[in-house]
């Protein structure tokens, strides 16, 4: 009776397995595999007074509520998908879901519905791997740093679409290409048809200098002192709405982090310039941003301690002029990673057509 019970333990333990990346992994072999996890983020905030009818308050909200799967069939392909809890009660939605077949480093393809490969900061990014906890763009009346084609996904969320994408990593991840095509509209004659959307983008990491290469699909916001980075990325989006405009995006980000030792220090910048957002004439927006922190390598308590301030503009363009200018400032615990963490941030909001606010969030991520 023994034996039997320390077979099916050994047999449980050489099932599953559990890490900060992988979640609960249960694998057949090397090459067959699938890892399952939870992830979410809960806010408590005081919101400052906007002036008019509202108040200043105070509110609690769970950002998102997902689970998320990701595995390979064999030595070549491989899948992922997502599901968010949060939104209409009772009624979880797919947010990811796609397929990838690797034919080499420099060849992999990507099919179904992801990230639109544009700039860093306006969806090719992690939304849980940063160190800012409220994002880039907190509050921008105009948005800027957002997908900016109208092909997104047949689901809710915004920084997805729904295509074919070729992408590959180049001399060993010294250059990294991405080049898609998206397409979920069922064109119609007339005005106001969507044509196919195409997204490029390309990143350079000068390895030849020590720094390592951002190698997958999904870039992170920080990597917390465990992987010296310098990436330059550029990207160009378009697409044509018939009877209208053809909408082009350009975009330009960097990040660096480089471990010192008892410090980490990074930066990351981003620019976006829109030409007919979406298709629509004459709807040109500019987005800027300066970010800078440093994290302590050493843990302190719980975690490993950072600070951040960051500066973000979204420039409107049009006869609006409905311009946001965010400035910001956090301190953060990374507990495990930088997906689990616990942050305190300060938004300063300055609209140019509204009221200005201060709201001061405290945010906990989870990510298992």
């Amino acid at each position: 009776m023994k034996k039997g019970y320390l077979a099916a333990a050994a047999l449980l333990g050489a099932v599953f397995a559990t890490d900060a990346a992988n979640a609960v992994k249960i694998k057949v072999d090397e090459n067959s595999w699938i890892s399952l996890g939870v992830r979410g983020v809960i806010d408590a905030k005081f919101l400052g007074d906007r002036g008019g009818n509202d108040k200043s308050d105070t509110q609690f909200i769970h950002r998102f509520a997902r689970v998320y799967g990701k595995g390979k069939i064999n030595k070549m392909i491989g899948f992922g998908w997502q599901a968010e809890f949060f939104g209409d009660p009772g009624k979880p939605e797919i947010i990811d879901s796609f397929l990838s077949i690797k034919l080499a480093d420099e060849l992999i393809i990507f099919g179904g519905s992801y990230k639109l490969p544009f700039e860093r900061h306006s969806g090719i990014n992690s939304g849980w791997a940063v160190l800012f906890p409220t994002g880039t763009a907190y509050h921008h009346a105009t948005k800027v740093f957002t997908n900016p084609t109208n092909e997104g996904a047949p689901f809710r969320s915004g920084s997805r679409s729904a295509g074919l994408t070729f992408w590959g990593n180049v001399a060993g991840g010294m250059l990294k290409y991405y080049a898609g095509i998206f397409d979920v509209s069922d064109e119609q004659s007339g005005a106001g048809q969507l044509k196919p959307a195409f997204a490029l983008r390309l990143q350079f990491t000068p390895t030849m200098l020590g720094f390592k290469p951002e190698k997958g699909y999904v870039l992170k916001d920080t990597y917390v002192g465990k992987k010296d980075v310098l990436t330059i990325g550029l990207a160009y989006a378009t697409q044509k709405v018939s009877g209208g405009a053809t909408g082009k995006s350009f975009g330009l980000d960097l990040l660096w982090e480089q471990n010192m030792g008892g410090i980490t220090p990074h930066v990351s910048l981003g620019f976006v310039d829109h030409k007919d957002f979406k298709g629509a004439k004459d709807d040109d927006r500019r987005g800027y941003l300066a970010e800078v922190g440093v994290i302590f390598n050493q843990p302190v308590l719980f975690g490993k301690p950072a600070l951040v301030a960051k500066w973000s503009k979204a420039d409107d363009r049009t006869a609006a002029n409905n311009d946001t200018t965010n400035i910001g400032v956090a301190a953060v615990f990374f507990i495990k990673g930088p997906t689990n963490k616990i942050g305190l941030a300060i938004d300063q909001v300055d609209h140019k057509n509204g009221d200005d606010y201060t709201d001061v969030t405290l945010s906990l991520f989870y990510n298992f």
